[in-house]
């Protein structure tokens, strides 16, 4: 397969005027001006595509016709044609015939793998047409460079460099540059951590004024060996250099490590020290063990009698804390320390992100002895049905990880942050029917008891610990949050069904728009005693009807009454997937569906554009029957914008379903202030003002009419995310995605490579397996990482089976990065644009390119654009121009709430147009910085386009638009100053000229800020007509959905 090679280009932040002054002082240099041609080349070209976007003519807007009515008969396409590819098939074949005459312009080849030869910071263009710069006069490029900075007194009196070369250059070196990988599976796994503050919707600067740490927590006792040193002393290596025994080799490791995922009985081989699927576990069970091993105990229920032995099968909470310490991959990503984190240096705007910078946790470290450590211990646990399509086999798995750990590595799978620690049994009971969810809820809280009994010791006594670096601290545990959906939230808080978990509101109070009592420990212990008083716990039947009474359910011996520090209200954190999203689902869309209707809804969602990586409902949503959390988030983001103008969505409706969404954006933010937490109160108060409109409509119903109340236990859990945030921290971070995502390798795999009989035991076996694995995986990469450091200090390093293997993989990576990655720096904040080195129709004359895809004024806005350029003359032939052209781009900008961390990448297509399939193209919107003052969040200084070509003009290298990537974009009106009512988005329309054709113009591309989404108007009824293809050409109205992605719902407001 051929590999996709990208370059980049650093977004335009300066004008065209200063680009001009630049273009115009360093070609005026006359010595060594050869020299410093080659050699300045890259400098010079990224400064030219770092320029701002050409200036937008005000006048060609206001001449522009008012829009068309419903749909336009003017925007047919010519079909001369049949396809792009007819098209450009004679220009290709002239292409390859006359390349040594475009030399010069095409750098690369028709093969897929080739690089093209794009200078780098240093003037080397690794492969490609450009001589090697000639230095014969110079020593060393050192030399070079200093005699460049030197020669100052050539520039014109009173020059201003405008573009800043010098701060290019020094980051160009190293200073300053933002460290980015290109490849479509981004990886994280060699970026520093993550910082936890960032700027907000309207909130000012992303730096933080002042930081607070807790003086002396965290201190280290001493230093010893870390536990991958005293294993690496076990294994003898000076005696032998296998560190893998009892394998023969590092590649017999490997194979074993993909074999034992496999139903292997025989392996057969001259070359394998194992003969068998037995022998090779065996020899497995020969490598250094993880710190966890599992027990398999025997529980007698203290209440009830089941119809077979209970077995629970578990693991020591506090080793597997011990192996997330000894891990040295994690060491920078470990937080010991609590901290206060402030927006400014008078300590007035607080920021909450992670678990350490939030109040529990500066509290709980006063709690404890000075100079002691907080462990913050993380559970988590759902019910996971192991079985497919047929049968009823369920695990009970329990996770456990730290809040030390940065969120951001934590609750990513590839980690392996999440710690299976125990399968809790759900046993058969022989009791009346009745009685059995009260006994499997104290049979639940039994068996956490036993599993968690060294966390309460260590929580009680303290224990020291040692980490990857060998630094012994002594530690304490606390259980800081427990991660589960709405059953188990009872469950474990001991609510009774249809209770809040973590407030006193009872069935009648779930609707209040007021935040009820927190349930705290005492309230809850209390309750417990009260309804002993009143039943003996023995006797199932009266005790539950008694604690039904005081808001409890059967559990009387709650597992966490014996842990210190302990606090129910805190540590059931809300759930965004279960508490936000299911609660969105089965209600907010339940009521929007039925009042716009289930064929008009669907009938908008179809007419929506298509925009990659982000799902297009092609058949509406009446059809789907499985749900997941992606759909959920899919829907979310156009929801709002496409029930607009539906008869029954009227202005109570419309506030109602804005301001609940609003509150979901918000609950998702990774980092807060006291700014935005006021934000996230008022939309809940908002919507708690106007959600009696879905009751007056009819839309709140059940299966016996209309529902005059809203005793929803997801909604009473709204009140906690503004509650629980100052206190614990972001709530995205205590999301189930992360345990619901466990469940595929931890359970339903585990149970795979059982026989489906006593298959606890065997699952348990299995995992012990993978970590074994996993364990001297870890080992033998940090070591062979240590060795590789020694080795390019001089050091002499012994010859290690394996070693040379993981070496050549890392010099082969960095191969690859090199070849896929070129980058240059902006002096300007931002992201980067990155474009296939090889661009998908090459050397196609602007002639064909105006005919195909229906530009007609692609000359005249070209024309205009080259002659921005002061004494710069035009091509005699314009007509024979020829451009390289891309289908689309992506583009990377850094999030909102964190300058220094890179958001998602983004795909902006511009399809040409095809009779057979699409006859407008597909052609997204885009966000053009029309001001060099522009904030990075706000609508002022920008202006909304559609991309309908990206290009690049092949011309002479003398030339300052020489392989500079353009963009031809139609434009849409000005984004007014205020936002529509109710629906509080933007509203513009696409503006076009007296004979109805598109407004546009000739831009760089590197001044599109971001991808954005704009939705049709639909007004009363969709017309039908309208669908994906032609919504976006033909339409007159368009909303700017805010709610496209979290980036653009801060970004744009």
């Amino acid at each position: 397969m051929a590999q996709v090679v990208h370059r980049c280009f650093p977004p335009c932040n300066r004008a065209f005027d200063s680009q001009k002054k630049l273009i115009q002082h360093y070609q005026n240099r006359s010595s060594c001006a050869r020299t410093w041609k080659k050699y300045e080349d890259a400098r010079l070209r990224a400064a030219f595509q770092s320029a701002a976007p050409h200036p937008v003519s005000s006048d060609r807007a206001n001449e522009s016709a008012r829009i068309q009515d419903s749909l336009s008969e003017s925007n047919d396409l010519p079909n001369t044609c049949n396809t792009f590819e007819e098209i450009v098939e004679e220009e290709d074949q002239d292409e390859d015939n006359d390349n040594d005459n475009d030399s010069d312009n095409d750098n690369d080849s028709d093969e897929g793998g080739s690089v093209a030869s794009i200078p780098g910071p240093d003037g080397d263009t690794g492969g490609g047409n450009n001589d090697s710069v000639e230095n014969d006069q110079f020593a060393s490029m050192e030399e070079f460079d200093h005699w460049l900075h030197n020669q100052h007194d050539d520039e014109p009196e009173g020059f201003v460099d405008p573009y800043g070369l010098e701060e290019l250059e020094d980051r160009e070196e190293g200073d300053g540059d933002i460290e980015l990988d290109v490849m479509e599976d981004m990886e994280e796994d060699d970026q520093e951590p993550l910082s936890d503050l960032g700027s907000f919707r309207s909130d000012g600067d992303a730096t933080p004024k002042q930081i607070d740490k807790y003086p002396r927590a965290g201190e280290i006792k001493e230093k010893r060996q870390s536990r991958f040193e005293d294993i690496l002393a076990r294994q003898d290596i000076e005696e032998s250099p296998n560190i893998f025994r009892p394998f023969k080799d590092s590649s017999e490791f490997r194979l074993a490590r993909w074999l034992n995922d496999l139903p292997l009985s025989k392996a057969r081989s001259s070359n394998l020290s194992f003969g068998s699927g037995k022998t090779m576990r065996q020899r497995i069970d020969q490598l250094p063990t993880p710190r966890m091993q599992w027990k398999n105990i025997q529980v007698d229920p203290l209440y009830g009698t089941t119809s077979a032995p209970v077995y629970l099968s578990y693991r020591d909470p506090v080793n597997a804390i011990r192996s997330l310490l000894d891990r040295p991959e994690l060491a920078k990503y470990m937080t010991y320390t609590p901290e206060r984190h402030w927006k400014d240096k008078a300590e007035y705007t607080r920021v909450y992100s992670e678990i350490f910078t939030a109040d529990w946790a500066w509290d709980t470290q006063a709690s404890l002895e000075p100079g002691s450590t907080l462990l913050a211990v993380l559970l988590g646990s759902d019910k996971a049905h192991l079985t497919e399509h047929s049968g009823d086999k369920s695990a009970w798995p329990l996770y456990l990880s730290l809040g030390n750990i940065h969120s951001s590595i934590r609750n990513k799978p590839t980690k392996r942050c999440w710690i299976l620690l125990a399968y809790i049994p759900i046993p058969s009971f022989t009791d009346p029917k009745a009685h059995h969810t009260a006994l499997q809820q104290r049979l639940f809280h039994q068996c956490l008891e036993v599993v968690l009994k060294s966390i309460k010791r260590v929580g009680k006594k303290g224990k020291h610990l040692r980490d990857s670096l060998g630094n012994v601290r002594h530690c304490y545990t606390r259980i800081a949050a427990y991660l589960a959906d709405y059953p188990e939230q009872t469950l474990i808080n001991a609510a009774a069904q249809n209770n809040s978990p973590n407030t006193t509101a009872g069935h009648h109070e779930l609707g209040d728009s007021a935040l009820r009592p927190r349930r705290t420990r005492e309230w809850i212990l209390s309750r417990i005693a009260q309804a002993k008083r009143i039943a003996h716990p023995s006797n199932i039947e009266e005790y539950t009807e008694a604690a039904k009474q005081l808001g409890l359910n059967s559990v009387d011996r709650p597992f966490w009454r014996g842990h210190a520090g302990y606090q129910p209200d805190l540590v059931i954190t809300p759930d965004i997937l279960h508490g936000l999203f299911r609660f969105w689902r089965d209600h907010i869309l339940k009521w929007v569906r039925y009042l716009i209707g289930a064929a008009e809804l669907d009938h908008r969602l179809k007419a929506l554009q298509p925009i990659s990586g982000f799902r297009h409902f092609a058949q509406g949503i009446s059809h789907l029957s499985q749900w997941t959390g992606r759909e959920d988030r899919e829907l979310q983001r156009v929801l709002v914008s496409v029930v607009v103008g539906s008869p029954k969505i009227n202005t109570s409706v419309l506030r109602a379903l804005r301001a609940f969404h609003d509150f979901l954006y918000l609950a998702q933010y990774r980092s807060h202030s006291t700014s935005t937490l006021q934000y996230l109160k008022e939309a809940l108060e908002t919507f708690h003002e106007f959600k009696d409109a879905f009751i007056k409509t009819g839309a709140r119903r059940g299966k016996n009419g209309i529902i005059q109340h809203f005793r929803i236990p997801k909604m009473a859990g709204l009140h906690s995310y503004a509650y629980h945030i100052p206190l614990m921290g972001t709530s995205v971070q205590f999301s189930t995605e992360i345990t619901e995502t466990c469940h595929q390798e931890m359970a339903k795999a585990a149970y795979k490579a059982t026989n489906r009989k006593n298959f606890f035991q065997q699952m348990a076996a299995y995992m012990n397996r993978k970590e074994v694995l996993t364990l001297m995986e870890d080992i033998s990469s940090w070591y062979f990482e240590r060795l590789r450091t020694k080795a390019s200090c001089g050091h002499a390093i012994p010859c290690l089976s394996g070693y040379e293997t993981f070496v050549s993989e890392m010099v082969i990576a960095g191969q690859k990065d090199a070849e896929l990655e070129v980058r240059r720096a902006s002096r300007a904040k931002g992201g980067y644009i990155w474009l296939t080195i090889k661009p998908d129709r090459r050397g196609i004359l602007i002639d064909t390119v105006v005919g195909f895809y229906n530009i007609p004024n692609l000359h005249t806005d070209l024309v205009t654009f080259m002659g921005s350029f002061e004494n710069v003359g035009l091509p005699l032939r314009f007509s024979l121009l020829r451009s390289d052209v891309w289908y689309r781009c992506r583009i990377q900008r850094p999030t909102i709430q964190d300058e220094d961390e890179l958001g998602d990448t983004r795909v902006i297509q511009a399809v040409p147009p095809n009779v057979s399939q699409n006859r407008h193209g597909l052609c997204n919107c885009v966000l053009v910085k029309s001001d060099d003052d522009a904030e990075e969040t706000g609508i002022a200084g920008y202006r909304i386009a559609q991309l309908r070509l990206i290009f690049t003009p092949r011309l002479p290298q003398t030339h300052p638009l020489y392989d500079v990537p353009l963009a031809y974009v139609y434009w849409f009106s000005h984004l007014p100053s205020r936002t529509e009512r109710n629906i509080n988005m933007y509203q513009v329309h696409c503006l076009r000229e007296s004979d109805r054709s598109h407004i546009g113009e000739v831009i760089p591309l590197s001044s599109i800020c971001r991808l954005v989404q704009l939705v049709p108007k639909f007004g009363n009824w969709a017309n039908p007509e309208l669908t994906k293809d032609n919504s976006m050409d033909v339409w007159k109205y368009y909303y700017l959905n805010s709610f496209m992605d979290k980036e653009t719902y801060q970004a744009v407001w």
